[in-house]
């Protein structure tokens, strides 16, 4: 849902970049889960929140002072699965995405998701590639590109041809 900039102030606030459509978005939840680089957790609650032109400013229960939300930085935020929407058919979250196989219209694997992001026109997949010494493809999350999501068989089918 987003990633821990840098403190913010001396009072324990954190500046954090939301991975969210609707940049405001990650306000609406209370509980947060802060996940290290290694995967370990930490729960905590919203306090106060406001955005900061492209940011999210962010008071958490337990953080007084700058230099406690200082060893935050660079976590990733998450937030509990079942607080987020319903999705409407034929929409996915993007985190659902990682780990499914991609396939292009030939039959052919062209890689592994690795992470979807966002850059302003529409979200990219990164697609790590099967073998050792191919490079990552990006590809556009479009209708133009993509022909199909299949999370219960574990692949994104599209029109894409391995780059070489």
């Amino acid at each position: 849902m987003g990633r821990v900039v840098a403190p913010y102030g001396v009072h324990g606030w954190l500046k954090v970049q939301p991975f969210t459509a609707a940049k405001d978005a990650l306000l609406m939840y209370r509980q947060w889960s802060l996940i290290n680089r290694v995967g370990a957790t930490q729960d905590y609650r919203l306090k106060e929140g406001k955005m900061h032109g492209e940011h999210v400013l962010a008071a958490l229960e337990g953080l007084a002072t700058r230099e406690v939300a200082a060893v935050l930085q660079g976590m990733s935020i998450a937030v509990p699965r079942e607080a987020l929407p319903a999705l409407d058919s034929g929409e996915v979250y993007f985190v659902d995405m990682i780990g499914l196989q991609v396939i292009n219209r030939s039959g052919e694997t062209l890689g592994t998701v690795t992470a979807v992001q966002e850059y302003g026109a529409q979200p990219v997949l990164h697609v790590k590639p099967t073998e050792a010494k191919g490079k990552e493809t990006l590809i556009p999350f479009v209708e133009a590109y993509i022909d199909a999501v299949e999370l219960a068989e574990g692949c994104i089918k599209v029109d894409w041809q391995r780059g070489d």
